[in-house]
């Protein structure tokens, strides 16, 4: 089944752009307010909200693009809210299920965001939040904070399923900014496996499809996922330019690790109430009995997460094998998303 793919915002549809790269062909995709145009989406799926109007690309644009906070970009397009419904309902032939891109921070995406999620719901698509947050510093931080607890408790009404890129994860860098290609394309890897379960050319009967990755990652109240992703070589140097044989033993300890080392934000992993493991093999693997330890993957998923979990595995024609976690907290588990929230008046 196809996945309905939306970039609101200039992080939004960066990231949009990043998962394009990668693939996800047959999904449909839109990008709403993207400063720079998405090179790797058509134009006609492309539009800017103002405070004149809700435009294609291409058309006459007029009025104000930005706004001064999520509230007011929500307002907006709660105005085009009908147009945006007719758009919506163009893509969801066929869909089932959507992902919705932001930079939570944002005056602009984050409020877009909140009435898509409206409609989406209000057309009984699922949805999943994949939000990037703002890093801690700078003049407009309590700025970008209140913009991110309002769109969290509004983003609340519509799904339980949220996953979180923390920028904190990147402050230390002398030009954040510089790093957020890289950043993008860490996300987009991730989102990439979690597409794969729903790919016919990739699922398996073992496969997560994206609809039961929602459910997987949901929390009453809001689940809210960290992801951490590691890979390693199938093959040998040699054997990795050579198509026949030569297939390793999979080190599975160090992928577990590797994965979360890199956790897109600092937690606790013991406090997860639930994680969804993405393995992603080569047909091989698949036809070896044994070929990979899964189960000591489920049972580290299962000594951190005290509410369930799940394991989903897809296939790759790259000579990798790739690892996602994913663990789901309840708000009060983050002190992140608490040190954000507590910037609210």
């Amino acid at each position: 089944m196809a996945v309905l793919l939306i970039g609101t915002g200039n992080s939004g549809s960066a990231l949009l752009n990043s998962v394009s790269e990668r693939g996800a062909k047959k999904n449909p995709k839109i990008a709403i307010n993207p400063k720079v145009a998405p090179k790797q989406l058509r134009k006609k799926d492309q539009y800017t909200l103002t405070d004149k109007g809700f435009f294609r690309s291409g058309s006459d644009i007029a009025g104000r693009q930005e706004f001064k906070d999520a509230a007011e970009s929500a307002s907006v397009m709660d105005s085009y809210d009908a147009v945006l419904l007719e758009l919506l309902n163009d893509k969801i032939e066929g869909v089932d299920a959507a992902i919705i891109f932001l930079g939570l921070g944002g005056a602009t995406g984050s409020g877009i965001a909140t009435i898509v999620a409206r409609a989406l719901n209000d057309l009984g698509i699922p949805i999943l939040i994949t939000g990037v947050l703002p890093a801690p510093g700078g003049a407009d931080m309590s700025a970008q904070y209140r913009n991110a607890s309002y769109t969290i408790d509004k983003l609340k009404k519509y799904t339980d399923a949220f996953i979180l890129i923390d920028n904190k994860r990147i402050a230390y860098a002398d030009n954040i900014e510089s790093t957020y290609p890289q950043y993008n394309q860490y996300a987009a890897a991730v989102v990439s496996d979690i597409l794969s379960g729903s790919d016919q050319k990739t699922s398996t009967a073992s496969s997560i499809s994206v609809r039961d990755v929602i459910a997987s990652l949901s929390l009453r109240g809001g689940g809210f996922s960290v992801f951490g992703r590691a890979s390693i070589l199938s093959k040998d140097l040699l054997h990795y330019f050579v198509p026949v044989g030569g297939h390793n033993a999979i080190d599975v300890a160090t992928l577990v690790g590797v994965a979360v080392e890199k956790l897109s934000m600092d937690v606790d992993t013991r406090a997860a109430r639930k994680s969804t493991a993405l393995l992603r093999v080569p047909s091989w693997y698949m036809k070896k009995e044994n070929a990979i330890d899964t189960g000591s993957i489920e049972r580290f998923q299962q000594e951190n997460s005290s509410d369930g979990s799940r394991l989903g595995i897809s296939l790759t024609k790259r000579s990798l094998v790739t690892l996602t976690l994913i663990f789901t907290f309840a708000c009060s588990d983050l002190p992140r998303l608490r040190e954000i929230e507590d910037e609210m008046p």
